[in-house]
């Protein structure tokens, strides 16, 4: 499968490099400038990637709770309430038996939903004092992971459903704006929500694909 893309190719292998260490086979076997992978592999590599961000997007969520000591009763005030709770999504029983179309549809929804404010958690984690180094590394790189996978998860709708391409996909738009809030409490429930509902999404996108 062509990609006019070499980026996305480039990420995928340090996504594979970094995973397991080790790329058995090239993924640019084209020395005329086309990079090539087969879908096997492409589809492969997008399930092992989201795999990998959904883990990622656990331990970000359980460093941030034991930060905050489990003590002030979050999970409360954050349920029901991410930014793509729009998104009809089936649950693990239900995807078993959902068309793929479908399936591919949704995970595109939720990668660009998660877009804009994986960004914002990024830089407003660079700002802050007392944010662990580990912490901001994992959003980091589950922010590149996201984009990779957005890259993907499109090639692989263009594969299998070409009919799809011209299709503009809606998702929810984020507008949260208390990241950035002077009040502790409320900027601290706000990335709460963000890595509660990161983690739901990304358990979504790896049942999913």
């Amino acid at each position: 499968m062509a990609f006019a893309n070499l980026g996305l190719i480039h990420h995928l292998r340090v996504a594979l490099v970094f995973i397991y260490g080790v790329v058995s086979t090239p993924l640019c076997q084209n020395l005329s400038g086309k990079c090539q992978m087969p879908f096997q592999n492409l589809f492969g590599t997008a399930t092992m990637v989201a795999n990998y961000n959904y883990r990622l997007a656990w331990e970000m969520f359980s460093e941030f709770d034991k930060q905050l000591d489990q003590g002030k009763n979050f999970i409360s005030k954050v349920l029901n309430s991410c930014h793509t709770e729009s998104i009809t999504t089936p649950d693990n029983k239900e995807a078993e038996h959902t068309q793929d179309e479908i399936l591919i549809r949704l995970v595109l929804s939720l990668l660009l939903s998660w877009d804009e404010p994986l960004h914002h958690v990024v830089t407003e984690l660079q700002g802050i004092k007392d944010a662990s180094p580990d912490l901001l590394s994992k959003a980091a790189e589950i922010e590149e992971k996201t984009k990779v996978l957005l890259e993907g998860a499109e090639q692989i709708q263009t594969k299998i459903h070409p009919e799809d391409q011209e299709k503009e996909t809606s998702y929810p738009v984020w507008s949260e704006i208390s990241l950035t809030a002077g009040d502790e409490d409320v900027r601290q429930t706000a990335f709460y929500k963000m890595f509660h509902c990161l983690h739901r999404d990304a358990i979504k996108i790896d049942i999913y694909l």
